[in-house]
């Protein structure tokens, strides 16, 4: 018969220690985000030029890793009233904000 040793659950493991960096980087992607809206525009629209003009490659890459940033910023893009803008990309904001939440598992 064999034994394992219990797992302490107050103890981090790597994953755990990732899911709440990631969690992070999700939530200070948005307020950089959001204080970028709230103080110059010019500069949202700064970095979506400067995406569209890297080479296809490049901007595939940078498509890859900032996807819900670079939709947010799409959406900003468009013709619609600023409100449903606003809306639109508060609520991406906290659909993807909530996929980043660590939760724990099921066993």
């Amino acid at each position: 018969m064999s034994t394992t040793a219990p797992r302490h659950p107050s103890v981090p493991t790597a994953s755990r220690l990732f899911a709440y960096a990631s969690l992070a980087l999700m939530v200070g992607g948005w307020v950089a985000f959001a204080a970028a809206l709230a103080s110059s525009q010019q500069t949202l629209d700064d970095v979506w030029t400067s995406v569209r003009d890297l080479p296809l490659p490049v901007e595939g890459l940078a498509w890859l890793l900032g996807f819900p940033f670079l939709v947010a910023l799409a959406i900003w893009q468009t013709s619609w009233h600023e409100a449903v803008r606003l809306l639109a990309i508060a609520v991406l904001a906290m659909a993807y904000t909530y996929m980043f939440v660590p939760r724990a598992r099921k066993r």
